[in-house]
Order: C-alpha cells, then sequence, then structure tokens
C-alpha cells in the first residue's frame, strides 16, 4: 500500500512540474549550435569561383506562430512557446555558415539557393515519470542556375529530442530545437548530389589560346 502511495505521488509531483506554469507564454532564443568540427573542415575544390544567394521563405502551415505549446499534466496544449529570434534568419545564418565553410562564397548576386522552411517545431511528450521534447525540423533546397532553371532540389529533416525532461519550458524546447536544426544542417551540407549541383554553378573558365594559332 505504502509503495502504491508513494508512486501516486511521483507521479502527481511530475505532473504538475511538467505543467508548471504552463498559462505563460515563454520567449526564447534558438541559436544554431554548429555540428561542424572546424579543424576537420576542408573546402570543396572549385567553390571559391562559386558565389551563392541564400535565401529562406516560410512556408509552415501548422504552428507557424510558434515553436512549441506548453502542455498541462493531461497532455492538453496550453500557453505558447515563442521564438525571440526570427527563425528564417537563423535557418538562412546556419546554411551560409556551413557553406561558407566549405568554400563557397555569400553574396548577394550570387547563384541563387531558395530554402523552403516546412517544419520547425518541438512537440512535448508526457510520460509517467518525466516528459520528452521532440523536435523536428524540416526544409527544401532549391537551387537554380544563372538563367533560373532548377538545377536540383531536396528535402532534409531531422528528428532530435531531449530526453527525461521535468519541466515543459521554452529552454527545453530550445534545446531539442537547436540539436534538430543542427542535424537536419548537416544532411544538407553533407549532402553530396547538393555539393556537386552547387560546383556545377560555376562559371565556364576561359580557354587558353594555343600558342601559334
Amino acid at each position: 500500500m505504502k509503495s502504491v502511495i508513494l508512486r501516486l505521488l511521483s507521479v502527481a509531483f511530475v505532473g504538475a512540474t511538467l505543467g508548471a506554469c504552463a498559462l505563460t507564454e515563454d520567449k526564447v532564443p534558438v541559436d544554431y549550435v554548429p555540428f561542424t568540427n572546424r579543424e576537420a573542415t576542408s573546402a570543396l575544390a572549385g567553390a571559391a569561383s562559386v558565389a551563392l544567394n541564400v535565401t529562406v521563405t516560410d512556408q509552415r502551415t501548422q504552428y507557424a506562430d510558434r515553436i512549441s505549446t506548453k502542455k498541462n499534466t493531461y497532455g492538453m496544449e496550453m500557453a505558447r512557446i515563442v521564438a525571440s529570434n526570427d527563425v528564417p534568419t537563423v535557418v538562412r545564418q546556419a546554411l551560409e555558415q556551413e557553406l561558407r565553410l566549405l568554400g563557397f562564397r555569400i553574396e548577394a548576386g550570387g547563384m541563387p539557393v531558395g530554402v523552403e522552411l516546412q517544419n520547425f517545431y518541438n512537440n512535448f511528450k508526457v510520460g509517467f515519470f518525466s516528459g520528452d521534447a521532440v523536435a523536428e525540423v524540416a526544409f527544401a533546397v532549391k537551387v537554380r542556375d544563372a538563367g533560373g532553371a532548377l538545377v536540383y532540389s531536396q528535402f532534409y529533416s531531422a528528428t532530435e529530442t531531449e530526453a527525461n525532461i521535468m519541466l515543459a519550458s521554452g529552454e527545453n524546447a530550445k534545446k531539442a530545437l537547436e540539436k534538430a536544426l543542427a542535424s537536419a544542417v548537416k544532411r544538407a551540407i553533407e549532402d553530396r548530389a547538393l555539393q556537386q549541383a552547387l560546383l556545377a554553378t560555376r562559371p565556364a573558365q576561359p580557354q587558353q589560346r594555343r600558342v601559334g594559332s
């Protein structure tokens, strides 16, 4: 009997903790935490001759006004958790940072690389003794040539978890989302087909005249 009572008290405590301040909106900055080992990163041959112009359009159709939602003891959605900075800008800067490490130049007049942000959201899972923050970041990348023709298109997504949390808070949503962002960017940056598509946009080298011709 004693063990049952202790178990019920534990569940009640965890549930109350997970739902703490559930009616108060949280604002947190979501940052890009680079996945790259800077010392191990090497530029791609020919990348220095390629200038890119990265743009991000926000195409989130669900929860576009938030990055997560608090939940009460019963798993019901309560107050919003919003980013204090601009999410599309964070995604753009993350991709630009990694593209620079590969040797590409980021310039306003560069070849257009369009990024369509489709998901940037954390969902809290309420468990028996603790919960999890489960975040997904998803976007499509489209590369076009100088004439505007589409030369490459790919969808990238990543799901990451901040496990065994005691609070359905903005801080825990932030941790899970930063992990998911890093994983999604990593998948894009390490996509060899995308790298080759970007390199293919470099201007053709002028042919050298033969002596005596």
